[in-house]
């Protein structure tokens, strides 16, 4: 049988929209509208696995990205506060999250905010670069990030319970239990964080800023008969965090952030079911699915509110796959419907978008050569419909060598807050807005040297983004806007990535990027370093009953916006360059018994002065002490 049927097979039951059955290492499940083996993807990614996140003891999913290539990170102070991702230079709209296949974006913003997502019983984290819409629709201009939280295993029970505190006065407690039978399984999880923070705000006495955090998760599946199954999640996130805001009234702290009594409280709801169906000896898949994602978001200032937002998403499908071979070659075939409803409730109404997209792929498989095309048409309500698409090839040359390309388009479609106007008498909506339309491409090599103890991955990619929504003015209503740019917006760049095992106990991981990411101007995009680099380290020793790590991140100086003479430069901010600044980060573990292990870490070492947005401090020196337990 061609080499691609048996693993089609194998892999059907784990789709990304449902993304709840075990996943196994070398599979990726959001590289196709079915999962994909790692070497026959020609995208570029990476994998974050669950025992990489437990090994650097990582709190935030965001810190576990900063090693990613091609990824930049900008957090507002301390950890807990709004916290963008961005992707080879895009914007951080521009990028896809999805938690257990439910897209998670806030719906005003189209954006999702990483400050209070917890490392909590995750599988893994699955980073695809480069514009994936062909396969996902809007937003999925500049890649993808897909978080898997764990499943529980069939036959087996399982259960954990960690807590850590910090010298930031933190306290964060997490616990697991799993269980599975013969034909279900059903995993439970939460966590609590809680943190007098740090000071964020550059001007006047210390004020701390903290956070709290309540995370549930809960998974289950069930397989009634042999050829179907069912399942769903549930995931609860109630956040509060503390934060400082920017002066504007034209005094001596003008444009600087200064201490107040503010939170932003958010609220998380998502939900998710599917059907799965095998038929034709599991050569003819079928799969529907419904997900629902409430997303709450309310700033306070001095205990009254300055404004808030409150939306839905209700997005379903169905697709059907099909497996066939022609001589040794071999083909998947995947076609589908995504419907979706967005709503969106604030202090200027409500609004609601529908969409509908017809997407289609095949994949082929022949010898060392893996082919993937895509394409998909999306009918919009609200604003032009759009038609995307994408190919990929995965080639291996010889042993230990993988050529890998991919080229394809992407598009954003307009915020609400962008069509529909947010703050009365202060910005004004564009309902004529088009959505952003990327054309994107890269080539890359993967090596492998001392039978697969040595990999390193060298990747160019370019792209070419059209239609840029930008700050605008509009002359009869006297207000600000957001229009689209004319012009080319052009991101180019060079992911490097390193992973090695030079001596037994010892794995060493490192990545560099280089991004020129600038608008039609010419002048560089905000908040995208044009250098990121970082290098981390792993000994296991005593058996593998203890761990020793360190890591170290570099991100280069980045253009940010002054707002200190706003005024006086007739409502026009100054372009600012931020600092580069280097982290190091420690850790250790040892297992005390086979259910009980210590552990600790040290972040910001050398207590490094770092601001990733103008006007906010990161934290210092901080160092956390824990306990897990598993049986």
């Amino acid at each position: 049988m061609p080499r691609l049927v048996p693993a089609i097979l194998a892999l059907l039951p784990v789709s990304a929209a449902a993304q709840t059955a075990t996943v196994l290492p070398d599979i990726l499940v959001t590289a196709g509208r079915t999962p994909a083996s790692a070497e026959a993807v020609g995208r570029s990614y990476t994998v974050i696995t669950a025992e990489e996140l437990d090994r650097r003891q990582v709190t935030h999913v965001a810190d576990a990205l900063r090693q990613v290539p091609g990824l930049a990170v900008s957090q507002a102070g301390t950890p807990g506060s709004v916290t963008q991702i961005r992707i080879r230079g895009a914007e951080g709209n521009h990028m896809l999250v999805l938690i257990d296949g439910v897209e998670v974006s806030a719906i005003a913003t189209g954006e999702y905010d990483f400050g209070g997502l917890i490392v909590d019983d995750i599988e893994r984290i699955e980073v695809l670069r480069g514009p994936q819409s062909a396969l996902w629709g809007s937003n999925a201009t500049a890649g993808v990030i897909s978080i898997i939280t764990r499943a529980a295993a069939r036959n087996q029970t399982r259960r954990g319970v960690a807590v850590e505190t910090g010298t930031d006065g933190s306290v964060m407690t997490r616990a697991f239990l799993h269980h599975g039978a013969e034909s279900w399984d059903a995993a439970l999880s939460a966590a609590f964080r809680r943190s007098d923070g740090h000071d964020i705000a550059a001007t006047g006495p210390e004020e701390k800023e903290g956070e709290r955090n309540l995370t549930l998760n809960a998974r289950v599946n069930w397989d009634p008969l042999p050829w179907l199954s069912l399942g769903g999640t549930l995931r609860h996130v109630d956040r509060v965090a503390e934060t400082d805001g920017f002066d504007f009234s034209g005094g001596p702290l003008q444009g600087l952030v200064i201490d107040e009594v503010s939170e932003n409280d958010q609220r998380e709801l998502f939900l998710s079911g599917f059907a799965r169906a095998e038929s034709l000896g599991g050569r003819l898949n079928h799969e529907l699915r419904l997900e629902y994602a409430d997303v709450f978001y309310e700033s306070v200032v001095n205990g009254a509110s300055s404004f808030a937002s409150d939306g839905y998403r209700l997005a379903g499908g169905y697709q059907a796959s099909y497996v066939f071979e022609t001589g040794p070659v071999s083909h998947l075939v995947t076609g589908g419907i995504d419907l979706k409803r967005e709503v969106n409730r604030a202090s200027t109404g409500s609004q609601t978008r529908d969409s509908l997209g017809l997407v289609g792929e095949w994949r082929m498989a022949w010898q060392d050569l893996d082919l993937t095309a895509g394409l998909r048409h999306d009918f919009n309500d609200a604003f032009r419909d759009a038609t995307t698409w994408s190919v990929a090839a995965s080639w291996r040359l010889r042993e230990g060598t993988r050529l890998h390309a991919s080229i394809g388009t992407g598009i954003t479609n307009p915020t609400f807050i962008e069509q529909f106007g947010f703050f009365p008498g202060s910005f004004i909506g564009n309902p004529a807005l088009a959505p952003e339309r990327n054309f994107g491409w890269d080539v890359g090599v993967e090596q492998s040297f001392l039978g697969g103890r040595l990999v390193v991955d060298a990747t160019y990619f370019n792209n070419r983004l059209t239609d840029e929504i930008v700050p605008g003015f509009d002359p009869v209503a006297g207000l600000p806007t957001s229009v689209n740019a004319a012009g080319t917006s052009p991101r180019q760049g060079v992911e490097l990535s390193l992973t090695a095992i030079p001596w037994e106990g010892m794995t060493l991981s490192a990545a560099y990027t280089y991004t020129l990411s600038q608008d039609a101007a010419g002048l560089a995009e905000l908040r995208r370093p044009r250098h990121v680099a970082s290098l981390a380290a792993d000994q296991a020793f005593l058996g593998g009953r203890a761990h020793v790590g360190a890591e170290v991140i570099y991100t280069g100086s980045q253009i940010d916006l002054d707002y200190r003479n706003f005024f006086a430069n007739g409502f026009v901010a100054d372009r600012v360059r931020l600092s580069p600044f280097v982290v190091v980060n420690l850790t250790a573990s040892y297992q005390l018994t086979e259910t009980l292990r210590i552990q600790g870490r040290v972040e910001n070492l050398f207590d490094a002065d770092r601001v990733e947005q103008f006007g906010y401090v990161a934290p210092g020196v901080t160092a956390w002490l824990g306990l897990r337990a598993a049986f």
